[in-house]
C-alpha cells in the first residue's frame, strides 16, 4: 500500500522524491520512491470550463443572455491541452487500487490548496488526504517538512475560501467583459472592454494618478535658507513654516528680520541613533528593486526567481509576501552563508568571511512570519555559469540581502540645530556615522526608497553647537520655486502603493476591512492582489492595451480611461475586494456556504448589467477610428478593420462587430477602407447571369461557373438546399436542350 505525493510542480516533485529514503525510479509522468509514489502537475492542469460548455448559445456574445446561468454547485473544469496528458497520470494514480493516500503538495497559500483539490475534486477521490507543505527544496528542508504533514481537513476553510474567490472571479469577469464589450460595440468601439475584480481597480489608481498629475495647477512658492556663523562655524539651515511662503511680501518681511542679523540658538540636540540592516525580500519589494536596477517588469522577476527555485534550488519560496524568518532557520545560517560564497566568490568572500554568525538581527522573528517567510539563499551550491546574466543579478541581490542579517547596525549621531531670529525658526541637522555597520556591502543609492524626499543635511559636523548660542545671518538664499503634481506612477511606486491601497479609501468600513485583511501581514497594509498576482495583472493592462510605459512612467491610454469612465466605484477601486474578504473569512470560518456566497455575487453581477443597459454612458466612448462606418447590412453593428495571415502574406478585409449575432458582412479592404464598389460590382454581375431560371427547382438562378481548366459550365444557386441541376456552357449560355 502507498501514498501518492501530487506536487505542484514537477521541480518540487523532483525535490521531494529526493527528500525520502530510497531508491528513484523514474516512471512516465511519476517517481516511484520505494512504496512512495510522486507525481507532478504544471501549476494549473485544469481550468474553469468556457461558456458554451455550459450551453452552446454562449458561444455567441449577446446581451440578451446575460447573466449566464450557471449552476454554482456544479462548476465544470476541463484539462488545459498542454497537461492532459499528465492529467491521465494523474487521475490513473489517483485511481490505483495500491494508493491508499493522497498528499496534497501544493504551495503553502490558497492557491496551491485549491491547485491540487480540483484535480482530487475532478478525478472524484475519496480517498483520505494530506498536506504537504515545502518552502525550502533542499533535501533538508524537503526532509523536515515530511516529517510534518497534517491532515489536508485543516485546511478546508482555506480550500472553500480559495474556490469561492476563483469561482466568483470567474462569473464576474465572464458576465461583466461580455456586456460591457457588447454594448461599447454597439456604439461603434472597436475590441473588447476586459473587466476584473483586481485588474480593474489597479487600473483605477492608474487613471486616478493620471488625472490627478494632469489637471494639476501650479502656483509659485518661496523657500528661505540662511547662512548663519556661529562660533566659528559656517551653516545653511532652512527657514521652518507651517504653510508655505506665496507672497513676496512675506519674503521681504523674514529679509528684513533676519539677514545681518544676529539670533540664537534655541534648540540643540544630538542623539545616538541605529539603523537596522533591510529585511531580506518579499516578492513585491524585490520586484521593485529588479524594476529600479535593471529594468524588469514585475512578471519578468517572477519568472526568474521560479527558475531560481525550481531549476536551480537556490531560494526558498518565491512567491512571499513576508520579509521575516522563523528562527529556527537560524541554525542553519553558517551553512548558508558558506553556499553563498562558493557559489558568487569575488567580493561576496570577503563579505561572507567578515560576516558574524553570532548575530540574531530583526529578521528572525516567528511572530512575524506569515504563510512563507522572506526569500533567502538555500545551501544548494551550483556553477554559477549555468545561471543566466538576469538569474546572476537577481540571485545577488537575494543573497547580499541575507549576508546583512549578519553585519552590525548602522550606527551614527543625529545632531540638530535650531535658531530663532526675531521669532523665525531655522532648523538644521547633520549625521555622523560612528559606525557603518551593514552599509559597507551597500551603495547609497541602493538603500535609497524613490518614494520619499531626501533629507538635506549639513556637511558640516553641528555636534559642538550648544544652547544658546550666538547666530548671526550673514546671508539668505531664496528661491522662487514652482509646485510639482503627484508624478505617474513607476513599476516600484505602483508596486508599493498597491500593498496600501486602503489610504484611497473614504468609505471607512471598506478601509477597516482592506487594514483586517492584512491584519497580520508586514509589509501589507490594506493592499490588493498578492505578490504574484499583481505582476501578472499588470502585464494583462500592458497587453491589453489599458496602460504604456513612458520613459519608466506608467501611464493609462484613452481605452483604459474609457473602462474606468464606463464602471461603477465598487469595480473602479477595492472595494469588491475588502467586501468579499469578509465574505470569504465567513467561508473559511464556516459561518456561511461557498454557493451562499456565489449567489450573491450572481446578484451583484445581475444589477451591474441591469444598470449599464440602460447607461448612456457607451454612446459618449472614444472610437478607435473617428469614422466609424455603420454596416449597411445590419444597421446594427459597425465595420472594423481585420487583418489575415496566410502563408506569411497579409491580408486586410473589413467585417462587422455585430459577427457574433449573425450578420456576415465581408468587404474587401483598399486603401485602408472597406471596398464597397468591388461588392456592387459582383452584385450587378450575378444579376446579369441570372436571367436564367432553374428549370428543375424553379427558385435558384443559373449561374455561369468556371473549372479548374478553364472550362465553363452553369449550375444553380440553390445547390446549398440540394439542386444539383448542371448545364454546359454554349456560346456563354446554358445548353438547355
Amino acid at each position: 500500500m502507498s501514498k501518492l505525493f501530487i506536487a505542484e510542480k514537477p521541480e518540487l516533485a523532483k525535490a521531494i522524491a529526493t527528500g525520502m529514503n530510497g531508491n528513484i525510479l523514474r516512471k512516465d509522468g511519476y517517481f516511484q520512491v520505494g512504496d512512495n509514489i510522486v507525481t507532478w502537475a504544471y501549476g494549473h492542469i485544469l481550468s474553469l470550463a468556457m461558456p458554451e460548455l455550459y450551453d452552446e448559445k454562449y458561444k455567441a456574445w449577446r446581451i440578451e443572455d446575460l447573466p449566464l446561468q450557471i449552476d454554482i454547485n456544479n462548476f465544470k473544469y476541463v484539462p488545459l491541452a498542454s497537461s492532459k496528458k499528465q492529467l491521465k497520470v494523474i487521475t490513473d494514480l489517483i485511481k490505483d487500487k495500491t494508493v491508499t493516500t493522497i498528499v496534497n503538495c501544493g504551495d503553502a497559500d490558497e492557491e496551491g490548496q485549491i491547485l491540487v483539490d480540483e484535480i482530487l475534486n475532478y478525478s472524484k477521490n475519496k480517498k483520505p488526504v494530506e498536506r504537504l507543505l515545502v518552502n525550502d527544496l533542499t533535501e533538508k528542508g524537503v526532509k523536515t517538512a515530511l516529517s510534518n504533514i497534517k491532515s489536508n481537513t485543516e485546511f478546508k476553510g482555506l480550500s472553500d475560501r480559495g474556490f469561492a474567490r476563483s469561482q466568483a472571479d470567474y462569473l464576474l469577469g465572464l458576465n461583466l467583459t461580455r456586456a460591457y464589450t457588447k454594448l461599447a460595440q454597439n456604439n461603434g468601439y472597436d475590441g473588447v472592454l476586459s473587466v476584473g475584480r483586481v485588474q480593474t481597480p489597479i487600473l483605477g489608481l492608474i487613471v486616478a494618478r493620471d488625472n490627478e498629475h494632469e489637471s494639476h495647477k501650479s502656483s509659485f512658492y518661496y523657500t528661505i535658507k540662511g547662512l548663519f556663523r556661529i562660533d566659528n562655524l559656517e551653516i545653511n539651515a532652512l527657514l521652518k513654516r507651517e504653510e508655505k511662503i506665496i507672497h513676496e511680501e512675506d519674503v521681504k518681511r523674514v529679509e528684513i528680520s533676519c539677514k545681518n542679523k544676529t539670533g540664537v540658538v534655541q534648540k540643540a540636540t544630538n542623539e545616538n541613533k541605529k539603523e537596522n540592516a533591510p529585511l531580506p525580500y518579499s516578492l513585491l519589494i524585490l520586484q521593485a528593486e529588479c524594476s529600479k536596477k535593471f529594468g524588469y517588469k514585475p512578471d519578468k522577476t517572477l519568472e526568474i526567481t521560479q527558475g531560481l527555485r525550481e531549476k536551480h534550488k537556490l531560494i526558498t519560496y518565491n512567491r512571499s509576501d513576508c520579509s521575516y524568518l522563523p528562527e529556527n532557520l537560524f541554525e542553519v545560517a553558517p551553512a548558508t552563508l558558506e553556499s553563498i560564497k562558493a557559489n558568487l566568490g569575488n567580493e561576496f568572500n570577503s563579505y561572507v568571511d567578515n560576516a558574524d554568525k553570532t548575530i540574531k538581527s530583526k529578521a528572525w522573528n516567528d511572530n512575524n512570519v506569515t504563510a512563507h517567510h522572506g526569500i533567502i539563499p538555500t545551501e544548494q551550491k551550483v556553477d554559477i555559469k549555468n545561471l543566466s546574466k538576469d538569474e546572476l543579478n537577481v540571485y545577488q541581490l537575494i543573497a547580499k540581502r541575507f549576508v546583512a542579517q549578519f553585519y552590525e547596525n548602522k550606527e551614527f549621531i543625529l545632531s540638530t540645530v535650531e535658531i530663532n531670529i526675531n521669532d523665525n525658526i531655522f532648523i538644521t541637522s547633520s549625521r555622523k556615522i560612528i559606525k557603518q555597520g551593514f552599509e559597507v556591502l551597500f551603495k547609497s543609492e541602493d538603500l535609497k526608497d524613490d518614494d520619499t524626499e531626501s533629507e538635506d543635511f549639513n556637511d558640516v559636523d553641528l555636534a559642538n553647537i550648544k544652547d544658546s548660542s550666538s547666530a548671526y545671518c550673514k546671508d539668505l538664499n531664496i528661491e522662487k520655486k514652482k509646485t510639482a503634481p503627484k508624478p505617474y506612477y513607476t513599476i516600484p511606486t505602483l508596486l508599493k502603493d498597491l500593498t496600501s491601497v486602503a489610504k484611497y479609501v473614504s468609505n471607512e468600513k471598506i478601509k477597516k476591512l482592506l487594514l483586517l485583511k492584512d491584519e497580520n501581514k508586514k509589509g501589507e497594509n490594506g493592499g490588493i492582489g498578492t505578490p504574484a498576482t499583481r505582476s501578472e495583472h499588470i502585464k494583462n493592462l500592458f497587453e491589453k492595451g489599458y496602460i504604456i510605459e513612458e520613459k519608466k512612467a506608467i501611464k493609462s491610454t484613452q481605452k483604459g480611461r474609457d473602462l474606468i469612465a464606463l464602471s461603477p466605484k465598487i469595480l473602479t477601486t477595492p472595494d469588491m475586494t475588502a467586501l468579499w474578504f469578509e465574505l470569504q473569512k465567513e467561508i473559511e470560518t464556516g459561518k456561511i456556504t461557498k454557493e451562499q456566497f456565489l449567489t450573491s455575487i450572481n446578484k451583484q453581477i445581475e444589477e451591474e448589467i441591469n444598470r449599464i443597459k440602460n447607461s448612456d454612458k457607451f454612446q459618449s466612448l472614444t472610437k478607435n477610428d473617428n469614422n466609424s462606418i455603420s454596416c449597411p447590412q445590419c444597421n446594427l453593428g459597425f465595420l472594423k478593420r481585420m487583418k489575415s495571415v496566410k502563408e506569411k502574406k497579409v491580408t486586410y478585409w473589413w467585417g462587422c462587430s455585430n459577427y457574433s449575432n449573425g450578420c456576415k458582412a465581408f468587404y474587401f479592404d483598399k486603401d485602408e477602407k472597406p471596398q464597397f464598389e468591388k461588392i456592387e460590382k459582383i452584385e450587378k454581375k450575378v444579376e446579369e447571369v441570372s436571367e436564367h431560371k432553374c428549370p428543375t427547382c424553379e427558385n435558384g438562378d443559373l449561374i455561369r461557373r468556371k473549372t479548374d481548366k478553364g472550362l465553363f459550365w452553369w449550375g444553380c444557386s440553390n445547390y446549398k438546399d440540394g439542386c444539383k441541376t448542371m448545364f454546359y456552357d454554349k456560346d456563354g449560355k446554358p445548353d438547355i436542350k
